[in-house]
């Protein structure tokens, strides 16, 4: 019966062995160095492993992270590579498959990058012809909420303004130059002067295209009326305003700020 007993216990020292190994080939695998990938469109590095930890940068789908510290169940401690920054996310919104990303192109002249989806937000940065953006979500009416790939601003955008065609014929054709009316009304005249027949006046924010500039005057088209004319160019401004030049800005026009996304889980997972 000995060398029965002494047999059962081998195989079961084998058994425990292999699974042994197997539980470490496939910790090995959890705990690759990467690249790992985000999933979400949108989430947050943080300064520890817990979400009312402050924030260290934002994190867009297709960003790529370095492994720095796996060991965590629930968060890992990771570098950014796109800024060399190290901090934590929940590993659940992480995956070594490559996630795909949605890039478009601003195929008007301009197209303002706002804070919020309306049109009376503050504008963050002014985008042009062939600029390149990063979809990260969609809103209602036609808004989208973009990342602006250079100068790397998030904001939201009208979707009409975009398209997926490359702009390399784009820029084979001179960038027009666009300014916003910065007062609240202002002539157009025939001539560059104060005396010159008044063609029609131009209200605050109103879009005029630059065709030429005398001294103190641009010559401008008005792009919706397609009127042509001269204004006195320190009335505009190369950006739209909130409000009129020397005028309070209302009180109900505060800045928008931004909802934290509430974090689901990946398909992946």
């Amino acid at each position: 019966m000995r060398p029965y007993r002494d047999f059962s216990r081998l195989v079961w020292l084998s058994l425990l062995l292999s699974l042994a190994l197997s539980c470490a080939q496939t910790q090995v695998i959890q705990l690759s160095e990467g690249p790992y990938f985000v999933t979400p469109g949108i989430t947050y590095l943080r300064d520890r492993p817990d979400y009312d930890a402050n924030v260290l940068s934002p994190l867009f789908r297709g960003d790529q992270l370095a492994l720095v510290d796996g060991s965590d169940s629930t968060w890992w401690q990771v570098k950014l590579q796109r800024t060399g920054q190290t901090g934590w996310v929940p590993k659940e919104l992480l995956t070594l498959a490559q996630t795909a990303t949605f890039f478009y192109y601003v195929k008007n002249d301009t197209l303002p990058l706002l804070e919020c989806p309306r049109k009376d937000c503050i504008s963050l940065q002014l985008l042009f012809r062939g600029d390149q953006v990063q979809k990260i979500e969609e809103g209602e009416h036609g808004w989208w909420r973009v990342l602006a790939i250079k100068g790397r601003s998030l904001g939201w955008v009208q979707a009409s303004g975009l398209t997926e065609e490359s702009p390399e014929a784009w820029q084979k054709q001179p960038r027009r130059l666009y300014y916003y009316v910065a007062i609240r009304k202002l002539v157009l005249r025939a001539q560059p002067s104060t005396m010159g027949e008044v063609i029609m006046t131009l209200e605050f924010n109103n879009q005029v295209e630059k065709l030429g500039e005398t001294k103190d005057w641009f010559k401008v088209r008005q792009p919706s009326s397609g009127a042509v004319g001269w204004v006195f160019s320190p009335d505009l401004e190369p950006m739209p305003l909130i409000s009129p030049r020397g005028m309070p800005t209302e009180k109900n026009l505060r800045p928008f700020k931004q909802k934290e996304e509430s974090l689901s889980v990946p398909d992946f997972m």
